[in-house]
């Protein structure tokens, strides 16, 4: 009876199959990374469309005007003129957002919230050392707001008249008039990345201000903006907003990117 012979793989065979497999893998990983990223980045610019949709409705419901940046509830002074709580840092008044004054019109917290950037920027702890706490409705947001926009006139050292309340009819150019973007938050001292992004350092001196919110390239090397009229899109850092605002005797750029999206053209460049 003849002997059947076994036929295995050599080690080399092994290892040399091996060795194709990880040159396939280093090859197609990135490209599954940037694949799974793009569909991040789609995700974050329908939230950002989605939550400036919601603005709008907002809009229509109070005289087309914006909310304010952060809202008196409960703890603030009494304005002796009748126009409105006086919310001093460090009184631990408790104060709400343009963010949960717009949530009703949400009805969803995720919206809020870019995948590529989970749980988001936690408003509740940098809002802490100004000596002020927020409501319970809303603590984690991944996007930005126009300060130029969402004003804040309760809130020293701009009070009422300084800082009064934006009517949507004082925006000239809403197609070119930010409203939300990707951002992050520079914490006091954090200067490396403002730095290396050509930024000015007064955002990691300050503690809570338009300048603590540059945009945040997060998906390939840009962020999604959301604009007044309703229409959101994605920008390079390296890119550029339309708009121009009074600088003196000249005009200036209204937006820096990635530095700076706070501003209405026409009008202060921020605030």
């Amino acid at each position: 009876m003849k002997k059947v012979q076994k036929r295995a793989f050599t080690l080399i065979e092994l290892l040399v199959v091996i060795a194709i497999i990880a040159i396939l893998a280093a090859i197609l990983f990135p490209v599954f990374a940037q694949a799974r990223e793009k569909a991040r980045s789609i995700s974050c610019l329908s939230n950002v469309k989605q939550f400036s949709l919601s603005a709008l409705m907002y809009l229509q419901d109070y005289d087309e005007t914006f909310p304010q940046s952060v809202n008196c509830v409960s703890g603030c002074m009494a304005d002796p003129l009748g126009r409105g709580g006086i919310i001093v840092p460090g009184s631990g008044a408790t104060v709400e957002t343009v963010y949960s004054l717009i949530m009703p019109y949400m009805k969803n917290t995720d919206i809020l919230v870019c995948p590529s950037q989970r749980p988001g920027v936690d408003f509740r702890a940098t809002i802490a050392p100004i000596g002020l706490q927020l409501t319970t409705t809303f603590r984690y947001a991944s996007y930005g707001i126009n300060f130029a926009l969402f004003q804040d006139p309760g809130l020293p050292p701009g009070l009422f008249e300084a800082d009064p309340v934006i009517a949507l009819a004082a925006v000239n150019e809403p197609v070119t008039t930010t409203m939300f973007y990707d951002t992050r938050y520079d914490r006091p001292g954090a200067n490396a990345k403002r730095t290396a992004e050509g930024c000015s350092l007064l955002g990691a001196t300050s503690v809570f201000g338009w300048d603590n919110f540059p945009g945040d390239s997060r998906h390939s090397d840009g962020f999604n903006v959301g604009f007044v009229d309703g229409h959101a899109k994605f920008s390079n850092k390296r890119g550029t907003i339309p708009g121009t605002s009074p600088s003196g005797a000249t005009t200036v750029p209204t937006y820096t990117l990635p530095c700076d999206l706070s501003g209405i053209p026409g009008g202060t460049a921020d605030t």
